[in-house]
Order: structure tokens, then C-alpha cells, then sequence
């Protein structure tokens, strides 16, 4: 049986109602790149080769980089590259069990963010032959986590660890830089190289002044691995002399028409952090890029994921086991372009969810039916449920606005 195909993408996750077997992400166009440590946005190298990153925003980022897709909406990832269970890294904020020692109030407010909110480590942080995080080496940098189709070149992402290869040496501004504006930390000559765009500065640009020192601050108490990340090939070799993205400020983005304390100021701010790049079009498709505020969370972006399907071709269901795949015909991968989800209130976008629902969506990565829901979606069970709700408030406090998709993940 077939289920209305509404899609909700959070944190540039894709969220698809009608949910799947399996599936990865991919930006759309270009020759896409596969690879990546999954997480909130991409690397673009080591510290002084290709600067430091924490994930990539897919889609849009294909143009950005100018050689196609990067990875996934959510972090220049191929999803179908497993992280095994999404907060390995760390879990809830007051998890030390990988950094060790006791941290700080502001130390552990950097906890929370790096690992439940921007997922630094899902691209940060080296794979194990299983395809899982290699926490031996947390943050350490990832050699290869984005990989370009066509030349075969890798994008490194950069050590993080308080280690010489790493941050060790580099000021507290310099990192905060790199993250809220691209600047790549390490130029000898003096000069001002960008990081590629799948390093989503354009969007931690929104972090407020304390939260950018707390990631700082912790990110300093993250144990040395010495590790020199591999040098950029193919497409990565170059990097950028001026912005491939420009940021949007928060106060561009849509207004709460009602708040009643609900915490939607908070959930703006998370929204932007986390949501606002896979469910918001950009306005125009040559770099640099930026998206168009005017259309902030209406979805329409469009992704490429691999769905598993019965082989009669989805007529038991594409939907990971609520209807079947069970016609005992087997299964198949299928490639298929579906877009972001419109994440307003209005009938095309979340007008049947409840608070409730969206809340369960962001933190496990089901549906309101208990199905797991289509890639590139990941959950974000060490979000705090306060943070999970304000955004879920947030989004239903923005005026709805009709937006009807047209490439489902049915």
C-alpha cells in the first residue's frame, strides 16, 4: 500500500514520510562524489593542505565545489556508507567516555554542539573497514571522506585533535575562522585561501560568539592523535581563493508568526544551524552560492539516494517494510532524485504532524508509523529533547507556505 509521499528533511536529513529499505545521498548534478564520514558537513583537507571541515551540505554544494554532487545533503557523505550508530562518538552532552577528564560548563556546552548538533566527527573522524567510526582516532581527520567520481580524487577533512598535526598550534581565532568563515587556518605566504564549500561555514557562520569559543574551548580538551591528513587530489587540489558560499543572517529567516514561550527563538537558531541549507533553495546555481531566504525551509532541493525495492519494480512498497518487499520476487537498488521536504505548516509540508511527531523524526529517525526513514535522514538521539522540540515549535510557528513536491521517495 502506498503512503502519501510527504517529506520532511531535518538537519539536512532527509526525512521521507514513505520510508525506505536503504539508501544514500548524493548532491545533485555534476559528477557526484561518494565517500565521506557522514556527518554535518565536509573537510576539505588537513590543516595548511585543504583546511579543516565538519561535514558538507550535498545538493547545492555540487555547484559550489564545481565538479558535481558533494557527497550527501548532510555532509559530503555517500550514505550509503554506514557510521553504525550515528552518536558513536560521543552520545549525550555529558558523555566523556572518548575525551576523557572532567569538562567545563562551556567545555561541555562545545561537547554538545560538535557531537549532537553539527556532527563534526561524521567527517572528522576515520571509518573502520565496517564502515563505522575509528574512535581510537576521534577528530583525528579523514583521508578520504569524500571521494570524487570522475578523477577518483579524495577530499581529507582535518585533524581536530589537540596534537601539532592538529589545532594544537593554531589560535582560538584562527579555528573559529576556519568554521564561521571559511578562511583556511594555515597560508605561509600570507595569502587567504577558502575552504570548498563542503565545509558549511556559510552556515555555522550563524553560531553566536559564546557557542563558537565553547566548540573552541572543547575541541582543545580532545586527546592528540598525531595524523597529517592526506593531501586533496583530482578536483581538490586548488583550493579557493574568495568564498564559494555566502551566508544568510539569521534574521533573514523567517519570523515566528506566534510564540507563546515556546522556545522557538532557541529553535530558530538550531534550525538554521542544522536545517536551514538541505530545505531551502539557493538563488542561483553559479558561485558563489547563497541560499534564498525568501524561500527558507519550503524544501525543493533536490538529492539523489539508492533505494532497496522488490524487484517487481515497488509494488509490495518502497517503504522498508511496512508494506512488504516481501512478493518473494527479491529486491533491487534503485537510483532516484528526490527533493527536500517543505517543512512548514502548510498542507504540502507538515500541516499533519505533531510537535510530537517531528520531535521523534529528528531524534530516532522514524516516522509516525515506527518506519525508518529514507536516506540520507540520520537520526539525532543525543539531542536534547528542549532542543528537539524548539525546533519542532519553531517550524510551525513560521508562516505556512505552499510548496508541493513533485520527486518523492515513492
Amino acid at each position: 500500500m502506498r503512503r502519501n509521499p510527504s517529506i520532511l528533511i531535518v538537519s539536512c536529513l532527509l526525512l521521507i514520510h514513505a520510508a525506505c529499505g536503504s539508501g544514500s545521498g548524493g548532491g545533485a548534478g555534476g559528477s557526484v562524489t561518494t565517500g565521506g564520514a557522514g556527518g554535518h558537513s565536509a573537510g576539505t583537507g588537513g590543516v595548511g593542505t585543504g583546511g579543516m571541515g565538519t561535514g558538507g551540505q550535498g545538493g547545492g554544494l555540487a555547484d559550489a565545489a564545481g565538479t558535481g554532487g558533494a557527497g550527501a545533503p548532510d555532509g559530503g557523505r555517500d550514505a550509503s556508507i554506514s557510521d553504525g550508530p550515528v552518536d558513536a562518538a560521543g552520545g549525550s552532552a555529558s558523555d566523556t567516555s572518548i575525551d576523557g577528564g572532567t569538562l567545563t560548563v562551556e567545555q561541555t556546552r562545545g561537547q554538545y554542539l560538535v557531537k549532537n548538533v553539527l556532527n563534526c566527527s561524521g567527517c572528522h573522524t576515520p571509518t573502520l573497514s565496517t564502515g563505522g567510526p575509528d574512535n581510537s582516532k576521534f577528530l583525528a581527520g579523514n583521508d578520504c571522506f569524500t571521494k570524487d567520481t570522475a578523477t577518483g580524487g579524495c577530499l581529507a577533512s582535518a585533524n581536530l585533535t589537540n596534537d601539532d598535526t592538529g589545532l594544537k598550534n593554531l589560535s582560538d581565532q584562527q579555528i573559529k575562522n576556519a568554521f564561521t568563515k571559511g578562511i583556511d587556518p594555515e597560508q605561509p605566504d600570507g595569502s587567504v585561501q577558502y575552504l570548498f564549500a563542503q565545509m558549511p561555514y556559510y552556515q555555522f557562520a550563524n553560531l553566536t560568539d559564546s557557542d563558537a569559543q565553547a566548540i573552541v574551548a572543547y575541541l582543545r580538551t580532545v586527546p592528540g592523535v598525531s595524523h597529517k591528513p592526506a593531501d586533496n587530489g583530482g578536483p581538490f587540489v586548488t583550493q579557493p581563493t574568495s568564498p564559494q558560499w555566502l551566508p544568510v543572517a539569521l534574521a533573514d529567516l523567517p519570523s515566528a508568526v506566534h510564540d507563546a514561550g515556546t522556545g522557538v527563538a532557541n529553535g530558530k537558531y538550531l534550525s538554521a544551524l542544522m536545517c536551514a541549507t538541505c530545505h531551502t533553495v539557493n538563488t542561483s546555481s553559479t558561485s558563489p552560492l547563497q541560499l534564498n531566504a525568501a524561500m527558507a525551509f519550503l524544501g525543493g532541493k533536490e538529492y539523489t539516494t539508492t533505494l532497496t525495492v522488490a524487484i517487481d519494480g515497488g509494488v509490495s512498497g518502497v517503504d522498508g517494510g511496512a508494506s512488504g518487499l516481501d512478493s518473494g520476487s527479491g529486491t533491487t537498488t534503485i537510483s532516484k532524485k528526490i527533493q527536500s521536504s517543505n517543512l512548514t505548516s502548510d498542507p504540502t509540508g507538515l500541516h499533519n504532524w505533531t510537535v510530537e511527531q517531528i520531535v521523534t523524526a529528528i531524534k530516532t529517525g522514524k516516522d509516525d508509523s515506527g518506519r525508518s526513514i529514507c536516506s540520507p535522514m540520520r537520526p539525532f538521539p543525543g539531542l536534547t529533547d528542549q532542543d528537539a522540540t524548539d525546533i519542532a515549535n519553531y517550524l510551525q510557528a513560521i508562516p505556512p507556505v505552499a510548496n508541493a513536491l513533485t520527486e518523492t521517495c515513492e
